[in-house]
């Protein structure tokens, strides 16, 4: 009796033991919850918006995640933790996210990146859909039939048929300040749920083989063994099916039940304007997952009493994305998560949804970690600094985007940084600001080294003297680069407005004033319109083709024609001296500084050619100017060997405005000499000549592109084939730029690479250092302007009586020249041009076509 009594004992005892350990568990878990929910993090998810994934994918990605959860008695007293997956309305923009606790978001991450390559994962704050003032409801979803029964699934709804669409559609009609959320837990199951729908088939095959009344083998009688063998024979071998279940929905019920399953919660929440508005929005959601009843199956209702008695307690555990303890929970499989929830793909046509517009590439593992800093790739949390080396950049970059998008910003950023680098550096800004903000950012020590020419100082203009030359050879190259820009100005189409008559006046005359090393513009205008002052350069001229131009063929023109010609000829070069400004600053005798000595000495010539101050076209002629020269000055670098000739960094911000032919020469030539170009501009069309165009695009090693438009887009397509298309050059996000970067002189794969805004933000600026540096420029290269307007009127014989002009004397030539000149060649005259100088502009906005030069 005492035994017996010690049993009962016992046995109470094991079942209080087990009651109180599942009570523990039950409170444990539940007083954890909230504790727990502080430690995940929520991804926002976004795809491509013409990717073509498929839901089937969806499907492995949800199997896969079984894989990342607690097992064993771990599982037990902690309990599972759970994935959430939303999509949610806010803000007039549907977004997806995916929250996950913090120890698993790595690999969350990187399961949703095995599956959706294109996607973009980035940890934000959670979001809120609640506001003060507005009508909040929530519902919470349950299966209406036992949970092995399946709903309908997205194989059984047909290919052409998304369930997403009517998701996404209800969450798309919400006014201005409403919000919405559709909400699903989601955590792994145990095997009960399939077990029962073993029997479930089991017992519809007995009723059917023995009949109303015969001996029927019920579930209840089936050993728990042989239970187990039939479930585990369904899952190995579901097609040895009996022919008494080939019923369609024993069929779905033995699909589903070969299934990993997960216990899941579905939860829509609602912040309207008004009780009708968030019933209507309700309704909508209800709607729209009622798409996935199956008749013969399962669905989704609204859970009744009791828990809609405490929806306070329900929108807590929205808000806290929690999953209830014990009960609430369905069961869903894989194929049925994937059909409820996926990210979008080209079948889903709702508006809103936040796409990723623009799609990402890590940067390849060549990317070398010296050089020159240029931005980092931010690849699947994955962070690589991108640097180009010294012997790369010899190649020159060519940076293209909208306006707006950064590449100013960026030109700026690699400039600080040659400057701080003791390199020498040219940066010619035809707005302005980048200048002002350079100067903010130039070192202390390097302050003697910086030349600001502020082409809109009036008040001590810099002298620039476009014919200044050292040697013959530079003599020649001047004209050519000179007679280019005529043609850059008047003729950019060659369509005859200029021509080999213009040219062979303008190559004659310029360099008869370059016998003077101190002549300018000035004089070659002079020479145009003054026969005296031929007279008095005439006998220096050495060259005896230069010479027989104003001997014999100049002489040899009626006075009528030469009037008339030469008044064409003086139309090309009066807008340059007319203008005071810059007359002040090409009329100086001597330039202010000397471009061979700024590139060898490591100089930093800061160009403003802000069209603000000085006008359009001044900026553009002074640009045409400058570039050639730079170019004149490196290739005159061939006197030093090449180890000895320092980088130089030529850094031009939209540089279709001063390119000429000449630099064609300058991209494939001017690597020898260590001149680097980094140019920028806003779109292809802008660089109107085509061997221009092709020379950029031929020529420069490293290209990046920010955002483009439609047009440059298709063109660029090629460039950045097969990793980015058409539509990410279109949507390229400010800051952010498709990079083909060129390492240890080959190409690399083209990636995408964001600009160091907080690095360019976060840079120590000194707004007195740059006025000091400033003032110091000034005074050291300009000139005052009354002393410079007063040598300019001297040797432009403006203080001289006019000479006598053609019309008033017929007889009036040019001297003979003196009998050492040489003879033999016959004279050489072209006729003059039939119609008159002044003629009225096209309506095409080209200026007429003269004479000859047709």
């Amino acid at each position: 009796m005492s035994v017996l009594i010690f049993a009962v004992f016992i046995l109470l005892l094991i079942v209080l033991l087990t009651i109180g350990f599942f009570v523990f568990t039950f409170f444990s878990r539940f007083s954890r919850r909230e504790k727990n929910s502080l430690y995940y993090s929520q991804l926002l998810v976004r795809v491509p918006k013409y990717n073509e994934v498929k839901i089937e994918v969806a499907e492995t990605m949800f199997t896969s995640f079984q894989s990342l959860f607690r097992y064993g008695i771990h599982g037990v007293l902690k309990g599972q933790e759970h994935l959430v997956f939303e999509i949610v309305s806010k803000g007039g923009q549907i977004n997806f996210y995916v929250s996950t606790p913090l120890r698993l978001q790595k690999l969350v991450e990187k399961q949703i990146h095995a599956y959706y390559p294109e996607a973009e994962i980035t940890q934000v704050p959670e979001y809120n859909i609640f506001q003060t003032g507005k009508y909040t409801d929530i519902v919470e979803m349950t299966l209406r039939a036992p949970a092995f029964k399946p709903i309908l699934r997205y194989k059984e709804m047909g290919e052409e048929v998304d369930g997403l669409n009517a998701i996404t559609s209800a969450l798309s009609k919400m006014e201005t300040g409403e919000a919405a959320a559709l909400q699903i837990l989601v955590s792994p199951a145990g095997s009960g749920w399939q077990g029962k729908g073993i029997k479930h088939i089991q017992k519809a095959q007995t009723v059917q083989n023995t009949g109303l009344f015969g001996n029927v083998m019920t579930p209840f009688n089936i050993p728990k063994q042989d239970q187990n063998q039939q479930f585990s024979q369904a899952q190995s071998q579901p097609e040895a099916r009996t022919m008494s279940v080939t019923q369609d929905p024993y069929k779905k019920v033995e699909e589903k039940s070969s299934k990993p399953g997960f216990e899941a919660v579905i939860r829509f929440a609602v912040s309207a304007s008004g009780k009708s508005n968030a019933e209507h929005y309700m309704e909508n959601m209800l709607g729209a997952l009622g798409q996935f009843n199956d008749p013969v199956g399962n669905g989704f209702i609204k859970k009744r009493w009791p828990w809609n008695l405490n929806k306070k307690l329900t929108l807590k555990n929205f808000v806290n994305k929690m999953m209830p303890v014990a009960f609430g929970k369905m069961i869903l499989t894989s194929p049925e998560l994937a059909t409820l929830f996926h990210f979008p793909n080209k079948k889903v046509e709702t508006p809103n949804i936040n796409w990723l517009l623009s799609k990402k590439a890590p940067a390849p593992v060549q990317v070398p970690s010296q050089g020159l800093y240029l931005g980092k790739s931010l690849f699947r949390g994955v962070e690589t600094k991108i640097n180009i080396m010294a012997d790369d950049r010899r190649r020159h970059m060519y940076v293209i985007g909208q306006t707006g998008t950064g590449k100013s910003e960026f030109l700026k950023f690699m400039a600080i940084q040659d400057i701080k680098a003791g390199k020498g550096v040219c940066f010619i800004d035809p707005h302005g600001p980048a200048i002002e903000d350079i100067l903010q950012q130039i070192p202390p020590e390097r302050a003697e080294d910086v030349i600001l020419f502020d082409a809109g100082d009036t008040d001590r203009p810099f002298g620039l003297n476009i014919i200044e030359a050292k040697t013959e050879e530079q003599k020649h190259q001047i004209v050519n680069n000179f007679i280019n820009l005529l043609y850059k100005l008047y003729d950019p189409k060659r369509s005859g407005i200029m021509g080999p008559r213009l040219e062979r006046a303008i190559r004659n005359v310029m360099l008869t004033a370059m016998v003077e090393p101190e002549s300018t513009l000035v004089e070659v205008l002079r020479l145009l319109i003054d026969p005296n002052f031929v007279k008095k350069m005439l006998p220096k001229v050495q060259d005896p083709l230069v010479r027989r131009y104003w001997t014999d063929e100049v002489a040899n023109t009626s006075q009528f024609h030469k009037s008339e010609t030469m008044g064409y000829f003086v139309s090309k070069f009066d807008r340059f001296v007319t203008d005071k400004l810059l007359r002040n600053i090409i009329g100086q005798s001597k330039s202010s500084f000397d471009f061979r000595e700024v590139m060898d000495k490591g100089k930093i010539l800061l160009v403003d050619l802000s069209k603000g101050k000085i006008g359009e076209e001044n900026s553009n002629f002074l640009g045409l100017i400058l570039i050639p020269r730079i170019l004149v000055a490196a290739m005159s670098r061939i006197d030093l060997p090449e180890d000895q000739r320092r980088d130089f960094y030529l850094y031009v911000d939209e540089f279709q405005n001063f390119v000429t032919p000449d630099f064609v020469q300058i991209l494939s030539e001017a690597r020898k000499y260590h001149l680097n170009l980094i140019v920028a501009n806003q779109f292809i069309a802008q660089i109107e000549e085509e061997n221009i165009r092709e020379a950029v695009f031929g020529n420069v090693g490293t290209l990046m592109a920010f955002r483009v438009g439609p047009d440059d887009a298709e063109y660029l397509e090629h460039q950045f084939d097969p990793v980015f298309k058409k539509q990410d050059l279109i949507n390229n996000p400010v800051g952010q730029a498709y990079t083909r970067l060129l390492v240890n002189g080959q190409p690399t794969v083209p990636f995408s690479m964001n600009t160091d805004w907080e690095l360019m933000e976060q840079a120590k600026r000194d707004p007195q250092v740059a006025k000091s540096i400033v003032e110091l420029s000034r005074l050291r290269f300009g000139r005052d302007r009354k002393i410079v307007e007063a040598e300019i009127e001297e040797r432009s014989g403006l203080n001289e009586p006019s000479p006598v002009s053609p019309q008033q004397s017929q007889q009036q030539t040019v001297p003979t020249p003196p009998p050492t000149q040489p003879q033999g060649a016959p004279p050489v005259v072209e006729q003059p041009p039939t119609t008159q100088v002044q003629v009225p502009p096209k309506p095409n906005g080209q200026t007429p076509t003269q004479g000859g030069d047709q």
